[in-house]
């Protein structure tokens, strides 16, 4: 193979990876709110990402006692990942406690955390604003609920 050719299939292979990195850091929350949704028939106010997507926590799992930790955990429900570690979340009025980042090593990800409990998506609502339909599920180890937002 010519340098040529070897240098123009690295650069292309860059570029892919860039390209591929940049559309994954527009999903990613850039922070956290708070929206009225119907959860389980009633209007209640809760945590959402900016989106207005409705984030979950695992009743029981913390950072000392992780439950979801599988593949087959994380296919249903998308752990709320962030660029780094180091990454600035916004956080609007109402949200309760205090937001930090977990490093799972296993799987190489940084997942937002408020007060020490890790936040998820649920696959069922499809990343679309306004659905709660994981509420109340019980899977992996303890069940889902949405996040309330303080005073609700």
């Amino acid at each position: 193979m010519s340098k040529r050719l070897v240098f123009t299939a690295t650069l292309l292979s860059v570029l892919v990876l860039c390209a591929t990195a940049l559309a994954l850091l527009k999903f990613m929350p850039k922070g956290l709110d708070t929206g009225k949704r119907t959860v389980s028939g009633k209007s209640k106010t809760i945590v959402v990402d900016n989106r207005g997507v409705t984030v979950y926590e695992l009743g029981g799992e913390s950072l000392a006692k992780l439950e979801c930790v599988t593949r087959a955990c994380f296919n249903v429900w998308p752990p709320l990942k962030v660029a780094s570690a180091t990454t600035k979340v916004s956080v609007g009025k109402g949200v309760p406690g205090k937001v930090s980042v977990l490093h799972r090593v296993k799987g190489g990800f940084y997942q937002l955390m408020l007060d020490r409990h890790p936040l998820y998506y649920y696959s069922g609502d499809n990343g679309s604003k306004g659905p709660t339909t994981g509420q109340g599920i019980t899977s992996f180890g303890g069940t889902w609920h949405v996040v309330p937002a303080s005073g609700s």
